[in-house]
C-alpha cells in the first residue's frame, strides 16, 4: 500500500492518514466482529435462561394444582360432600391451563425434551379425571372398598405425575448449569479473541509504524549523509529524490542548495585565483619598480664619475692615433682601445638614459602610425637578416594617449630583441587591436625563444644571454610602459618546449598594453 502511495505521488500527510487507516480500520472491525459475537452468544444464552426460569415457573406451578386437585378426592371419599366435587373441577381445570402452557414450545423454546415429557403427563391426569369421575358418582360415599381403592389409585397417579414434574426440574436445572458452563465458555472465548484481536492489531500497527518510519527515515538519513558530505567540502553530491511529496521537495531543496554553493564557491575560487594573480602581477611589478629605481639612482651616480674619465681617455687616444699614423701595429691597437672607450661610452649613455625619468609629452595618438615609423627606422636591418615582416594592423584603431617618441624608442628595443633572435632569418608579425580597455601592440618572432630558468629576469637591469649587449633595452621598455600605465607581457616557447610533434612553434610575443583611460574604440570589425 505505501509503495502504490508512492507510486501516486501522495503527500506526507496523505500517507499518515492512509497509513493510520491501515490500523485502525482493521482494528475497528475485529473488535466489532468480536463485540458482535458475545453480544449473540450472551443473547442466545439469557433468551435460554428467560425460557427455563418460565418452564420451572410453569412445573411448579402445574406441580401445586395437581396436589391441589387430589385433596378434594380423599375430603369427598371422607365426607361424602358435593362442594368437594366443585373444587376439585376447578382445580383440573387449572391443572390443563398449566399442563398446556408446561408443553406449549413457548415456554421451552428450543428445548424440545421437556415439552415432550409435559406432554407425558398427560395420561396422568387423564386417569386422575377418569377415576376421580367413577369415585364421585358412586351412590353411597364413605362405603365400600372400591372408593378406596380408586382414591389409592389417584393418589398413585398423582405422584407419578409429581415425580414426572420433579425429573422435569431437574432437567431444566441441569440445562441452567449448562448454560452456565456455555456462558463461562463464551465469556472465555471471547477474551481469547480479544487478546487476539489486540496482538493482531498491535502486529499490524508495528508492521505499518515500521513500514512509515522506514519510508520517512530513509529520505531524512540520506539527507543526514548529504549534509556530512557538503560539510566534507564534497558539493558534487547529490541527494536521490525518490518522492514527489515534502520529503522529495526538501531533497530537491537541498540539492539545489549543494549546487548553489557549489556555483558560488566555483566563483569564489576563480576570483581569489585572479585575484591572486593581480596581486602576484602588482608585487612582481613593484619589485621590479624598486629593483629599477634602486639600479637607477647606482646607474646615475656611476654614469656621472665615469663620463668625465672616459671622455679624456678617448680625446687623448685619438690625438695619439694621429701622431702614430706611420706605425700601422701600434695605430691598430690603439684603434682597438678607441672602440672599447666608445663602447664604455655607449653603456654609460644607456646607463644615464636607464637612470633618468624623462617627462612624458602625452598626447593623443595614431598608434598605428607610431608602429610604421618604429619599422620604418628597421627595414633595412630586416632585409639583411632576411626577415620577412607581416603587419596585422586594426584600422579602425582609437588614438590613445601617450608620448609617441617614448613608444618609437620601445619599439626599437622589442624590434632589434626579436631580429636578434633570428640570426638565420625569419618572420616578424606585429599586431595592433584594441580589448579590456586597453590598445595592445603584440610582436612576435619566430626565433630560438627564451629559456624557462631566466624568464624570471629578463627585465632585470644588465641582465643579457648576448656577448655585446647591455642588458638594459627590455628594463627600459618596462619602465617606459610603467611610467605610461601600461604593462608589458612576454609569451615565449623554445624548441625543446614545442617539440617536433607540437602545433606550437618556438618564437617569442611581446605585447604592450596601453590603457584607453576611457576614450571608447570605434564600434565595428577590423
Amino acid at each position: 500500500m505505501l509503495r502504490y502511495t508512492s507510486t501516486i505521488n501522495l503527500p506526507l500527510s496523505v500517507k499518515l492518514i492512509l497509513g493510520f487507516l491501515v490500523v485502525a480500520i482493521p482494528s475497528v472491525a475485529v473488535m466489532g466482529g468480536i463485540s458482535f459475537y458475545a453480544l449473540r452468544d450472551l443473547t442466545n444464552v439469557n433468551r435460554q435462561l428467560q425460557e427455563i426460569s418460565r418452564s420451572l415457573e410453569a412445573v411448579r406451578d402445574l406441580e401445586a394444582e395437581v396436589a391441589q386437585a387430589v385433596m378434594p378426592l380423599s375430603e369427598f371419599v371422607i365426607s361424602g360432600r358435593k362442594e368437594a366435587h366443585q373444587r376439585f373441577s376447578l382445580s383440573m381445570n387449572e391443572v390443563r391451563v398449566q399442563l398446556g402452557n408446561c408443553a406449549d414450545a413457548a415456554c421451552h423454546g428450543t428445548a424440545r425434551q421437556p415439552s415432550e415429557m409435559a406432554r407425558s403427563l398427560v395420561p396422568y391426569i387423564e386417569g386422575i379425571q377418569d377415576r376421580a369421575t367413577t369415585l364421585m358418582s358412586a351412590s353411597q360415599p364413605g362405603t365400600g372398598a372400591d372408593k378406596f381403592h380408586l382414591l389409592q389409585e389417584i393418589n398413585q397417579l398423582g405422584q407419578e405425575a409429581n415425580r414426572q414434574l420433579e425429573r422435569m426440574s431437574s432437567m431444566l436445572l441441569s440445562r441452567v448449569e449448562s448454560l452456565q458452563w456455555k456462558s463461562q465458555e463464551v465469556d472465555q472465548r471471547v477474551r481469547q479473541m480479544l487478546l487476539a484481536s489486540m496482538l493482531l492489531v498491535l502486529s499490524v500497527a508495528i508492521v505499518t509504524a515500521y513500514l512509515i518510519s522506514r519510508r520517512l527515515i530513509r529520505p531524512v538519513r540520506e539527507l543526514l549523509a548529504g549534509t556530512s558530505h557538503v560539510m566534507k567540502g564534497d558539493l558534487a553530491y547529490r541527494v536521490p529524490v525518490v518522492a514527489k511529496d515534502e520529503m522529495g521537495e526538501l531533497a530537491q531543496s537541498f540539492n539545489a542548495m549543494a549546487q548553489e554553493i557549489q556555483e558560488h564557491r566555483g566563483h569564489l575560487e576563480s576570483m581569489v585565483e585572479a585575484k591572486t594573480a593581480e596581486l602576484k602581477q602588482a608585487q612582481d611589478s613593484l619589485l621590479q619598480s624598486e629593483k629599477l629605481a634602486s639600479i637607477g639612482l647606482l646607474a646615475s651616480g656611476v654614469a656621472h664619475e665615469l663620463n668625465n674619465p672616459l671622455t679624456s681617455i678617448l680625446m687623448n687616444i685619438n690625438l695619439l692615433m694621429e701622431e702614430v699614423e706611420d706605425n700601422p701595429d701600434l695605430h691598430k691597437e690603439l684603434k682597438r682601445i678607441s672602440d672599447d672607450t666608445i663602447r664604455c661610452k655607449r653603456i654609460i649613455d644607456d646607463l644615464r638614459d636607464f637612470s633618468r625619468r624623462h617627462e612624458l609629452e602625452i598626447h593623443s595618438c595614431d598608434l598605428n602610425e607610431v608602429v610604421r615609423k618604429a619599422l620604418g627606422l628597421i627595414s633595412h636591418q630586416l632585409k639583411l637578416h632576411a626577415i620577412a615582416l607581416v603587419e596585422d594592423l586594426y584600422q579602425r584603431m582609437p588614438r590613445v594617449p601617450c608620448d609617441s617618441g617614448r613608444m618609437q624608442q620601445v619599439l626599437m628595443n622589442v624590434f632589434v630583441n626579436a631580429i636578434q633572435a633570428m640570426p638565420g632569418g625569419g618572420s616578424l608579425t606585429v599586431k595592433t587591436g584594441v580589448g579590456d580597455g586597453h590598445a595592445q601592440i603584440a610582436v612576435q618572432d619566430t626565433g630560438i625563444g627564451i629559456a624557462r630558468a631566466i624568464r624570471g629576469n629578463i627585465f632585470d637591469p644588465f641582465f643579457t644571454t648576448k656577448s655585446d649587449g647591455t642588458g638594459l633595452g627590455l628594463s627600459i621598455v618596462y619602465r617606459i610602459m610603467e611610467e605610461h600605465g601600461g604593462s608589458v607581457k612576454i609569451d615565449s616557447a623554445t624548441k625543446e618546449e614545442t617539440g617536433p610533434g607540437q602545433a606550437e612553434l618556438p618564437g617569442t610575443t611581446v605585447r604592450l598594453l596601453l590603457p584607453l583611460k576611457g576614450e571608447p574604440p570605434a564600434a565595428g570589425a577590423r
